[in-house]
């Protein structure tokens, strides 16, 4: 297991000389980045483990494979049947980044999956409790596969993100977790997960504040003009590029998208303050924080 906690003052210092990634977090915060090594996989009838994301000496989330299989006999057949359930729970009143759902009397938390780069917040909906991340159901007939079922929105998920909010006293630590299901829910992965220490702080999904990759998106020129944005995308890099703005609660204020060359994003509707900039791609992606002075 590695950890890094990398300031956002020396990051800041990094990416500047790196022409990389920049963090967009208040001054002080700190990004706690969990790298499992090895993976932390869960399999096999009745498996389970426990994350304690911050290391507190209080589990945060739990995740389980439910097996149950039986046979029996109906109008002189024979027949099998095997249910194989990936679980996930959110522990001691922290959520993952979702809503309750009722299905059939059955209430569950529905976790989504996000894309890289999104803002983990307090605009976000948080539940807590348990998911069903995966199921997958056969039958069989006389030794013969008679029907399958197979569903679950983290089924055959392969280094997926999630969100989750971890609760202590009143203050709400948000974080993403990299995990993969595979495509007959017998097996949970961990790969690595992140927080930020610093309470009431967004994070974006798969930061890490250690990793500074090669992306000609770095060299943009993003900068504030009063109640301004300008964004200067280098020739260099092929295709467009969308732009989101986010207020420091991780909400998301204004959107620009097909961008190239030069560009004006007008915010005078807004209030001054500290704003979140993430301009980038499906394949590249840079954030970087502004002052909006209105």
């Amino acid at each position: 297991m590695k950890k890094d906690f990398t300031s956002t003052k020396k990051l800041l210092q990094y990416a500047a000389s790196a022409t990389a990634f920049l963090a967009i977090n208040q001054a002080g915060a700190t990004v706690v980045y969990t790298d499992l090594d090895p993976d932390l996989a869960i399999g096999g009838e009745g498996a389970e483990a426990s994350i304690d994301i911050n290391e507190d000496g209080t589990d945060d989330f739990t995740f389980s494979i439910y097996n149950f299989s039986g046979s029996g006999t109906y109008s002189g057949f024979s027949f099998g049947y095997v249910v194989n359930i990936a679980l996930g729970s959110a522990l001691n009143g922290n959520e993952f980044l979702g809503s309750i759902v009722s299905y059939s009397g059955y209430s569950g938390v529905y976790a989504p999956i996000l894309p890289a780069g999104t803002l983990v917040g307090s605009d976000d909906n948080f539940a807590n409790g348990a998911m069903s991340m995966a199921v997958s159901a056969s039958v069989t007939v006389l030794g013969f596969p008679y029907y399958t079922y197979v569903g679950g929105n983290w089924l055959d998920t392969d280094m997926a993100f999630m969100g989750f909010r971890i609760n202590i006293d009143k203050d709400r630590y948000y974080g993403w977790m990299r995990v993969s299901v595979s495509d007959d829910a017998t097996m949970i992965t961990i790969h690595d997960y992140a927080y930020q220490s610093e309470p009431n702080t967004a994070i974006f999904v798969g930061q890490t504040a250690t990793e500074i990759e090669e992306n000609p998106l770095s060299n943009a020129q993003i900068f504030s003009n009063g109640g301004n944005i300008v964004v200067d995308i280098p020739s260099d890099f092929t295709g467009t590029a969308d732009l989101q703005l986010f207020d420091m609660n991780g909400k998301l204020v204004k959107t620009m998208s097909g961008l190239s060359g030069h560009n004006v994003l007008d915010c005078n509707d807004l209030a001054s303050g500290n704003y979140a900039v993430r301009l980038g791609n499906a394949e590249l992606t840079v954030k970087k924080q502004l002052n909006l002075s209105i």
